[in-house]
């Protein structure tokens, strides 16, 4: 079954009767549903007992979804463990770095490095795909289910310290080494084995070496990559050509430790849970920030596209309950997701669960199975929109600005937050600092709808951005300073953020005044600095007459840094202009023409009012086209299959708009083909 845009809806056959199983498939092959996606929590059923498979309920279901020209995307349902694994070996659970053990009930309360529960994983996800590896009816396959979400990245049981154990030892060769790297001289920490090296778990006051906490980081990455990537070869060898293989990531991207491009290298695209609002928010996020976690997962993959697994139908949440968005907003997420490169969309759920956990995770339908107003709303925009947006939902988008992090610096900074501006805890286990300053980043490119991609250092192909954003860039390559300032010698141009160049990859303070090995480049001196935690600072900008007027009567502000810059050859674009500073008056942003280019650098992150005066400029002068249409309107240019030119117009406000001469209602759509 080939699809240029793929729809589909999350359902549970298991928590239903059977009675209900056909006007459901039936309804949803009615609708324009193309897939469902089934199976990701079922272990027990498929596995009652230990070696025992039994298939014959999904069997029915699959055989049940053919009838009706329905395909499945089957789950591998790892996520949890059956009774009966936890009887035979109770130290598959994990133990969380508070000391706190999981117990069996929840989901992720398996530690990824318990030899029984991997052993078990390997047999059963074997046994399905033996199974349904040949059935034309399955068109994909998800791995697990958000693997390393809700604090399961990190575990620090028995197993995972004589793994950790292993790790360092295969890293380091020799404990010399790891003492040297690590700096473990100081607090007379210095070991003479692997094994006397600890697991991070959580300290009463000062915390662990952060180069210890680093390499737990990637140490319990590579786990949890290597957990996904052992069922992917698994699968790959029983699949027929049209089954995909993915795994369904969540927000917020960088606020654990996985490096989820390496978790998805050997799928054949990234998947995504699109949820812009959950729990207790009394809000949904800011626009701009689901476009930058979009296009984040869009840069994970080569192939360009990304497939959303869970999608956004109903107010969701656990224990609490906030913002219900109108049904119009529910759908122009959709659109956003589809008009930022997603080609299949599968909603979560098909109907409310009746019972346990999620009874608050609301479905197209209740509980009670009648007719939403949500459920016409979805139901209108697949059948409506579906001929256009599949013209280019698998084509690939053309960018020439990115923005670019680091997954260890992001890693860094999630120990060492620097500022209180960077501390967001949104839930105990989830510190989404990092997160936020990027999409603050990525936020002009929204604004001024010059399509944007976002790629990690060692991924981005600089030759193909005329801009580049660099922020909180900390553990410092030189291989891809170097790479960098041919670039800007070359004509490109670099946004470059406050830290940049502190430290090295093994995480030591730079021995180089600030920025670093970035200096020459920026042509820029910081010698002192200040954090500015929840509050700002007055800044003045001084790159045109009429800037320099507007941030006299406008508040301009810097936010949660300040950086004491002094120029070498840079040219002074904005300065501190606030009397409880004793700083006042010195460069707080810069440009330094480079070859032929040019690199700006931010020694404060900039408010929203100054975001706007600043990146005007900073795309002009990299010779984009910076077109704003108002706050709240996203326009994002696609090209269709046949090389036709097509327009997303996306009003993320509750008032209609008049643009290029067309109303959108409140949280329309619309799409301009061959203009």
């Amino acid at each position: 079954m080939s699809q240029t845009l793929l729809w589909g809806v999350d359902w549970y056959p298991e928590q239903w009767e059977k009675t209900l199983w056909e006007s459901d498939v039936q309804r949803m092959a009615a609708q324009g549903f193309h897939a469902v996606r089934i199976m990701e929590f079922a272990w027990p059923i498929l596995e009652p007992k230990l070696g025992t498979y039994d298939f014959t309920f999904f069997d029915e279901v699959l055989e049940l979804l053919e009838r009706y020209n329905l395909r499945a995307v089957l789950g591998t349902p790892t996520a949890i463990m059956p009774a009966w694994l936890v009887d035979q070996d109770p130290t598959v659970l994990a133990v969380h770095p508070s000391r706190l053990s999981r117990d069996f009930g929840c989901r992720r309360m398996g530690c990824m490095n318990a030899p029984s529960y991997q052993e078990a994983a390997r047999r059963l996800v074997q046994a399905i795909a033996d199974h349904y590896g040949n059935k034309q009816v399955v068109i994909g396959w998800q791995i697990d289910n958000e693997i390393g979400h809700e604090g399961s990245d990190h575990c620090v049981c028995d197993h995972c310290r004589a793994a950790w154990h292993r790790w360092l030892a295969e890293r380091y060769t020799t404990i010399e080494n790891l003492n040297e790297k690590w700096g473990t001289i100081f607090w007379g920490s210095t070991y003479s084995r692997f094994d006397q090296i600890p697991l991070p778990r959580q300290q009463v006051a000062t915390s662990h070496n952060p180069a210890l906490l680093l390499d737990y980081d990637r140490f319990s990455s590579d786990t949890a990559v290597l957990w996904a990537e052992t069922q992917v070869r698994i699968i790959r060898e029983k699949t027929l050509p049209h089954q995909f293989i993915t795994t369904n990531l969540y927000p917020a991207p960088l606020s654990q430790c996985i490096d989820m491009e390496d978790m998805v290298r050997t799928m054949d695209a990234a998947g995504w849970d699109n949820y812009p609002v959950w729990g207790n928010q009394d809000e949904s996020l800011p626009y701009f920030f689901t476009s930058y976690v979009l296009s984040y997962v869009r840069g994970l993959h080569p192939s360009g596209t990304f497939k959303v697994m869970e999608e956004f139908s109903g107010i969701q949440g656990h224990t609490q309950l906030g913002h219900l968005p109108p049904p119009e907003q529910v759908v122009l997420w959709t659109n956003q997701a589809i008009a930022r490169g997603a080609n299949a969309i599968f909603y979560f759920r098909w109907r409310t669960a009746p019972f346990a956990q999620e009874q608050l995770c609301y479905g197209i339908r209740d509980t009670d199975n009648v007719e939403t107003e949500r459920e016409r709303h979805i139901i209108k925009n697949i059948q409506t929109l579906s001929p256009v947006l599949k013209t280019f939902a698998s084509e690939p988008i053309s960018a020439r600005v990115c923005l670019v992090y680091d997954r260890d610096s992001s890693r860094l900074i999630r120990e060492q937050p620097l500022s209180l501006g960077m501390e967001m805890r949104p839930a105990p286990y989830m510190q989404v600092g990092y997160d936020a300053e990027l999409a603050r980043w990525f936020a002009p490119y929204v604004i001024y709808n010059v399509t944007g991609d976002i790629k990690s250092t060692r991924s981005v192909t600089l030759e193909n951005y005329k801009l580049i954003s660099l922020p909180l860039y900390e553990l410092t390559d030189e291989a891809f300073v170097i790479r960098l300032t041919n670039w800007v010698a070359q004509g490109g141009h670099l946004v470059l953020g406050w830290r940049s160049g502190s430290r090295t990859r093994d995480n030591w303070n730079t021995d180089r005044v600030l920025p670093g090995l970035f200096r020459e480049l920026a042509g820029v001196q910081v010698r002192s600095f200040e954090a500015l935690g929840k509050g700002s600072v007055r800044l003045s900008l001084m790159d045109s007459l009429i800037h320099r007027l507007i941030s006299t009567f406008i508040p301009c502000k810097g936010e949660v840094w300040a950086d004491i810059i002094e120029t070498d050859t840079a040219q002074v674009i904005a300065r501190y202009h606030d009397k409880r500073k004793h700083y006042s008056g010195k460069p707080a942003i810069t440009c330094n023409k480079f070859g032929a280019g040019s690199v700006w650098y931010l020694g404060t992150s900039p408010d929203a009012t100054t975001t706007f005066f600043l990146y005007k400029t900073i795309l002009k002068q990299a010779g984009l086209e910076p077109r704003f249409l108002g706050l709240g309107i996203e326009e994002i240019k696609r090209t269709s299959h046949d090389g036709n030119n097509v327009t997303v117009l996306l009003n993320h406000t509750p008032k209609k708009k008049r643009i290029y001469g067309r109303i959108i209602p409140p949280w329309g759509t619309i799409v301009i083909e061959g203009e």
